[in-house]
């Protein structure tokens, strides 16, 4: 059958119901039994302690990029806007100029990507014909404001002697197998 709840109401509640106060002492019972039981099997856990331990990810995990540079220290980048076109977040800012040396080649004057609206994705790395931009297995990202959040060149060019933090991560191709543009 059908039961009808509309004409069901609810009993007054007694005093202690009211307090509330064996519902907060069962509560805080379960949360101490498993406190208890998580500092005596912590290398049972599910969860690593970090920053003391680090996650070991692929060697192509897709983490914060680089802008990386010729011989002379100048940024591969020519501002072909093909990564920005490819992006699917639209988290990459251009602007070309003129280049100083070479008379018939740009170089980016702005070349801003928006962190917080970045999904890693990798197709700015794919799209790129000039391997000028690659990305990193840092994945350490922290900011205290929007304004932190948008790398520009001071913040995404590698710097040639200093070693990338965490190692290269993910790129189309790797040096020595065949496939390195021309």
């Amino acid at each position: 059958g059908v039961i009808d709840v509309s004409r069901k109401t609810p009993g007054r509640l007694t005093w202690l119901q009211r307090l509330y106060l064996p519902e907060i002492v069962k509560g805080m019972a379960v949360t101490l039994r498993h406190l208890a039981r998580n500092l005596v099997h912590m290398r049972g856990m599910p969860t690593i302690l970090y920053p003391e331990r680090k996650r070991d990810y692929s060697d192509r995990f897709r983490g914060k990029h680089i802008l990386k540079t010729r011989e002379d220290g100048t940024l591969k980048c020519v501002a072909c806007y093909m990564c920005q076109q490819a992006c699917p977040a639209e988290c990459i800012t251009i602007v070309a100029g003129e280049h100083p040396k070479i008379a018939y080649e740009k170089y980016p004057v702005v070349f801003d990507i928006d962190m917080l609206r970045c999904v890693f994705c990798g197709f700015c790395v794919d799209a790129c014909p000039k391997d000028a931009i690659w990305m990193t297995r840092n994945y350490e990202l922290a900011f205290f404001s929007r304004e932190e959040a948008v790398f520009g060149i001071d913040k995404l060019i590698e710097k040639p002697g200093l070693p990338v933090k965490d190692g290269y991560g993910y790129r189309p191709y790797y040096p020595g197998d065949g496939t390195n543009p021309p």
